[in-house]
């Protein structure tokens, strides 16, 4: 009897030796990973009071793109004995055949650790039982009866009216009151789309924490000019996201992690290092990093522990080199929707 072995059958059994090699790779440097000599710096989380470590774990990139939740959990575990404290997640974070991934693996490394982070998730949703349902499927996911940071999640100048927050079926109306019964210790507020709509929602209602853009580019510039005043006044938990011009992933196929938009020796771009450096030299407290590899977690490890201010002339430098790169954002294009 003849067996036909077909172009599809070679693809599959490819794929598969492929998937088995990226695995392999990953195992071995799961296992050869030591962090870099020092110590996590900490700074106190505005008025929560709360210390955490000047670097924070995004839960995209690594939490979500490693083949496996073994692989995923031993990350965000060697992250936490690097120092990282601040584990911040969403509903959104996810591969596209593994809704909610981010949250249910960082609840299977949790499962006997929970009690060592501030864990932060957010929502999306504003109606009041549209939220609820998102904020009880987080909890189920990260195996918690609480949790330490919740935010409203990306504010959009297109689609948000902030007055209806505060109204009785709005969000905030359900995030205090969930505050108040003690299942969230701290309410915030995050945009990554307008500088002027965050301002105004942290003049309109009262949060404890607020997660916002901060890199050298020309566009970015607003979220120092109109939000850090305001947050500083307040004594908010300032977090700052998107450092690095987001979108960093893990390649399956180079079996490495791709840099940030911002990352790079081409024009408009600079080194990790200088971007993580220019983001913690602000009044902030904590960098959300969405590291995509061993190799940049330890990266970012290094330059936390030996962390330097830059002077105002590096900072300077840094914008004018990367004034225009807002091209390399896709959150700055026109038509950008948040998905």
């Amino acid at each position: 009897m003849t067996t036909q072995f077909t172009r599809r059958d070679f693809l599959k059994v490819s794929a598969a030796g492929a998937a088995g090699a990226v695995l392999a790779r990953l195992e071995a440097e799961a296992a050869a990973f030591q962090r870099p000599a020092g110590r996590m710096p900490t700074r106190v989380l505005g008025k929560t009071g709360v210390t955490v470590g000047i670097m924070a774990l995004g839960g995209y990139s690594a939490v979500v793109d490693f083949p496996s939740d073994e692989l995923a959990v031993k990350f965000i575990h060697d992250c936490m004995d690097s120092g990282i404290n601040y584990l911040d997640t969403a509903p959104v974070y996810q591969h596209t055949d593994d809704p909610r991934s981010s949250e249910r693996r960082f609840g299977k490394a949790l499962v006997k650790r929970r009690k060592e982070v501030f864990l932060n998730t957010k929502s999306m949703k504003r109606d009041r039982d549209e939220a609820m349902r998102d904020i009880e499927t987080s909890l189920k996911l990260l195996q918690t009866d609480y949790l330490d940071g919740f935010q409203i999640h990306c504010i959009d100048p297109k689609k948000d009216d902030l007055k209806s927050f505060g109204k009785p079926d709005g969000i905030y109306t359900l995030a205090r009151k969930l505050k108040d019964q003690k299942v969230f210790r701290f309410i915030g507020i995050t945009t990554h789309l307008s500088a002027a709509l965050l301002k105004e929602a942290l003049e309109m209602y009262e949060f404890d924490t607020v997660l916002a853009t901060f890199n050298p580019t020309k566009e970015r510039q607003g979220y120092e000019e109109l939000v850090l005043p305001v947050a500083q006044k307040q004594n908010l938990g300032i977090i700052a996201m998107k450092i690095m011009g987001g979108a960093t992933k893990y390649n399956q196929t180079t079996m490495d992690g791709l840099p940030a938009k911002l990352v790079g020796a081409d024009k408009g771009k600079g080194p990790a290092d200088k971007l993580l450096r220019y983001a913690l030299s602000l009044p902030i407290h904590t960098a959300t990093s969405g590291v995509a590899s061993y190799a940049q977690l330890r990266q970012n490890l290094e330059v936390c522990y030996n962390f330097k201010p830059m002077e105002d002339s590096e900072r300077r430098a840094m914008q004018i080199a990367l004034h225009d790169s807002d091209v390399f954002l896709a959150y700055n294009k026109p038509g950008y929707a948040w998905a």
